[in-house]
């Protein structure tokens, strides 16, 4: 009876850690699987009888749009692990699908720095969570932000930087994701500080935990989502950056028409609707990251060696009260036949 509780209790306290495990891992198993964008998309009709006879025409003249965005920029714009685009922009994208009845082509580069020089050349028509730079702006139309997310500077832990602004960074090595708007902050607004340019916000955030840079800016909800899925830290927090960028669509300079099409079919999407949006995506639990991954492989692998243990334990204190009990009964058969 004492084996059979032990091992209850013992296969009780793995199922919690699997289910704990689970959904630290792998959010989306217990999320709500209703889609807002899904409903949205039933409610919304398509602008293209509402829209003036020349962009119409020139919508069917421009069936094809090409989307270039940022392959890891959590949580606006990032490729699931099917390769499917996701994130804000990804549910702007289907809602603007719909709206314009437009045939938007994502394409996917290695970098931001990447998209950006074929937007420049007229390779990409569409950004779909950029903020408005003056560099940007010489190439690419705003519309009006749909987000804005704050920035924050992080340092390495025992840097002597842990409370700081911009200011206490003059002549310090910042470094900072290439052509990301505080790439072009720091340039236009503050050349005091020394731009460390690198591929992404994870390589920003080595820079700094090997020394290499004495802080990074960047996005919140990037720059904290980076840090736990990469298994960085050495990283703190130490300041905010008072200038925040709103997050738009743009679209290439030399097509008007198509930037208003996509201005009119923004305009349909209440700012109720907008909130409900980035709801979905900045209140969603975020997967742990690889060091805690290894952490729960460990303690789980460690928790099952233990209970094979103890119940190899018990089962063989309960065959030695066994073999013991039947040699007691064999000898005293033993006694009572010599007796006889």
């Amino acid at each position: 009876m004492r084996l059979l509780l032990t091992l209850c209790l013992g296969l009780c306290i793995i199922a919690i850690q699997v289910v704990l495990g689970v959904k630290a891992f792998f959010p989306d198993a217990y999320a709500d699987k209703t889609d807002v964008v899904d409903a949205l998309m039933e409610q919304k009709k398509s602008i293209l009888d509402q829209i003036p006879p020349v962009e119409l025409a020139w919508v069917t003249e421009h069936p094809a749009i090409v989307v270039g965005v940022d392959p890891n920029f959590y949580p606006l714009e990032m490729f699931d692990e099917r390769g499917r685009y996701t994130g804000l922009g990804g549910d702007y994208l289907r809602l603007l699908s719909k709206l314009t009845g437009l045939d938007f082509r994502v394409r996917r580069l290695t970098d931001w720095a990447s998209t950006e020089e074929q937007a420049r050349q007229k390779l990409i028509d569409v950004f779909m969570a950029a903020a408005k730079t003056g560099r940007r702006s010489e190439y690419m139309l705003f519309t009006t932000p749909y987000i804005n997310m704050p920035g924050i500077i992080m340092t390495r832990r025992g840097s002597g930087l842990d409370k700081i602004g911009l200011e206490d960074l003059k002549g310090k090595k910042v470094a900072v994701v290439n052509n990301y708007s505080w790439h072009d902050f720091l340039k236009e607004f503050h050349p005091e500080i020394i731009a460390v340019p690198v591929t992404n916000t994870l390589e920003a955030l080595q820079r700094v935990a090997s020394g290499e840079a004495d802080a990074v800016i960047d996005y919140e909800f990037n720059l904290l989502e980076k840090i736990q899925t990469g298994g960085i830290m050495q990283i703190q927090p130490a300041g905010k950056v008072d200038s925040s960028y709103g997050h738009a669509i743009a679209v290439r300079k030399d097509w008007p028409e198509l930037f208003s099409v996509i201005s009119t079919a923004l305009a349909r999407i209440t700012p109720a609707e907008q909130k409900m949006l980035a709801q979905k995506w900045l209140q969603q639990e975020r997967p742990a990251g690889q060091e805690r991954h290894l952490q729960w492989i460990f303690f789980f692998v460690v928790e099952s060696i233990l209970l094979c243990l103890a119940l190899n334990w018990l089962w063989q204190n309960e065959l030695k009260k066994q073999v013991a009990l039947r040699t007691r009964e064999l000898k005293a058969e033993l006694a009572a036949a010599k007796q006889a």
